[in-house]
């Protein structure tokens, strides 16, 4: 009996731990999407530092490695804003992967559409606010599916 009572402990904090990485790693990403739609280059620059290392921090999750590949290569893009926004797709579809099989997000999360970039990205807002081309193309796209 004792030993059941640990496992299902050990259980539901797993599955507690698996909401907080979605809802944390998720907070940080839509800071670097929201200074993309600003086309804030350094604004960018700081938030993708900040997601990167809350995947490098959080504990083991079914897409972890292949979030941290996309989190680097969007590290690596420097102050550069074109090359941030052309890394950002790759973050955004294996973060949409964590989302869409997480039954512990609370809010709805948009998963909007560029078909001028032909690229993905996640939002709170239903409403359009395109991060691949900020302010010149603020509104185009759709939302392709919802969590």
């Amino acid at each position: 009996m004792k030993n059941l009572i640990v496992v299902m402990t050990v259980m539901l904090f797993g599955v507690s731990a698996y909401a907080q990485n979605t809802g944390n790693l998720l907070k940080n990403y839509i800071s670097v999407k929201n200074a993309l739609v600003s086309s804030d280059s350094k604004a960018a620059s700081t938030a993708i530092t900040a997601l990167n290392e809350a995947v490098k921090s959080e504990g083991n999750f079914a897409q972890k490695a292949e979030l941290q590949k996309a989190t680097d290569k969007l590290s690596k893009a420097g102050n550069n804003l074109e090359k941030q926004r052309a890394a950002f797709n790759d973050v955004s579809t294996v973060l949409w992967k964590l989302v869409k099989g997480s039954d512990k997000v609370t809010q709805p999360v948009y998963h909007q559409y560029c078909p001028m970039k032909k690229a993905y990205w996640l939002s709170k807002e239903k409403e359009i606010k395109n991060p691949y081309y900020g302010s010149s193309m603020l509104t185009c796209g759709k939302v392709a599916e919802t969590k």
